[in-house]
């Protein structure tokens, strides 16, 4: 009499497949997507009513016209300086 042996075929976990598929597809397209993909460019970025500043900084500031200018001139001072009577501070700050 011959006897048969058979062996227990191991069953798949398709569920577990499908995950390890699933998560190594989310991982090549992110890498993908994060080291390969240019990303488009932003034509705009500042609002409209901000869009004026860079006027503003291209503006070129002569300060000998402000001080020569009459208006300038005509300025006057009204508070004093407060003189100092000894210097601030340590003459020698790790000393203690």
């Amino acid at each position: 009499m011959a006897i048969i042996v058979e062996q227990d075929k191991k069953k798949i976990n398709w569920f577990g497949l499908l995950i390890a598929v699933v998560l190594v597809v989310i991982v090549f397209s992110g890498g993908y997507f994060f080291f390969f993909k240019k990303p488009e460019l932003i034509d705009v970025v500042a609002p409209k009513n901000l869009q004026d500043l860079n006027n503003i900084s291209k503006v070129s500031f002569d300060p000998e016209s402000v001080i020569d200018s009459p208006a300038f001139k005509v300025l006057r001072r009204y508070g004093t300086s407060v003189p100092l009577t000894e210097t601030p501070g340590k003459s020698n700050p790790f000393r203690q």
